[in-house]
C-alpha cells in the first residue's frame, strides 16, 4: 500500500530506518549511523504536500519504504528514498518513485537532483528512469536533470494525485500546489 507520509509521522519513518541494515544506511544516508537524531526525524517528517512530499509504503501494515523530494529555493528538488532490506528486490523503490514523481510533476517540480553513494547501483538505476545523470563529485554521485515521468506509469498517478489531495483536505492541511478543493469531488 502507497500513501503520502503525514506531518510529524515519526514512527513509520523510524520503523523504515530499523529495517535498513548497517550497509544499507550508508548507501541511503551517505554516513554509517545506528540512530536519526531527533532534528533529522523532524526534518524528514516535516512534509507539507508542497514543499516537501514524501510517501510510504507499507507491506503488510508494516512501514517498508519511503521516498520523498524536498524543494531547493532556485534549484532542483531533490530525491531521496530507501526500503528496508526485506523488502528489498521486490520494486518498492520504484513504486515510491513514480508516485511522488507524480506529484513532484503536478507541483510544478521541472527539475530534480540526487546524492548518491557509488555503491548503490539500485538506485543509480531508478533515477536514471526520472532523468538523472550522475557524475561522480568528491566521492559521491551527484546529478540534476529535467524531471521525466517514465511511461507506462508504475502507478496510477491519478489515484495518486487524488489520495494526497484527498488526505489534505481530510486532514485541514493545505492542498498540494496546484491542486484544487474541486479535484476531491
Amino acid at each position: 500500500m502507497l500513501r503520502p507520509l503525514e506531518p510529524g509521522e515519526d514512527a513509520a519513518l523510524l520503523a523504515v530506518f530499523e529495517g535498513l541494515s548497517a550497509r544499507s544506511r550508508e548507501l541511503r544516508f551517505l554516513t554509517a549511523m545506528n540512530t536519526l537524531r531527533p532534528s533529522v526525524v523532524r526534518a524528514l517528517t516535516d512534509v507539507d504536500g508542497c514543499r516537501h512530499v514524501a510517501w510510504l509504503a507499507t507491506v503488510d501494515g508494516r512501514p517498508a519504504g519511503i521516498a520523498r523530494y524536498v524543494t531547493i529555493p532556485d534549484g532542483p528538488a531533490d530525491l531521496a528514498f530507501e526500503v528496508a532490506d526485506a523488502q528489498q528486490g521486490r520494486g518498492l523503490g520504484s513504486l515510491l518513485l513514480d508516485a511522488v514523481a507524480t506529484v513532484a510533476r503536478a507541483n510544478a517540480v521541472t527539475r530534480v537532483s540526487a546524492t548518491v553513494h557509488p555503491g548503490n547501483q539500485v538506485s543509480v538505476h531508478l533515477l536514471r528512469r526520472y532523468g538523472l545523470v550522475l557524475q561522480l563529485s568528491y566521492g559521491v554521485l551527484e546529478g540534476d536533470a529535467t524531471l521525466c515521468l517514465p511511461e507506462p506509469a508504475l502507478v496510477d498517478r491519478a489515484a495518486v494525485l487524488d489520495l494526497a489531495v484527498r488526505r489534505a483536505v481530510l486532514a485541514g492541511r493545505p492542498l498540494p500546489c496546484g491542486a484544487s478543493a474541486s479535484s476531491v469531488a
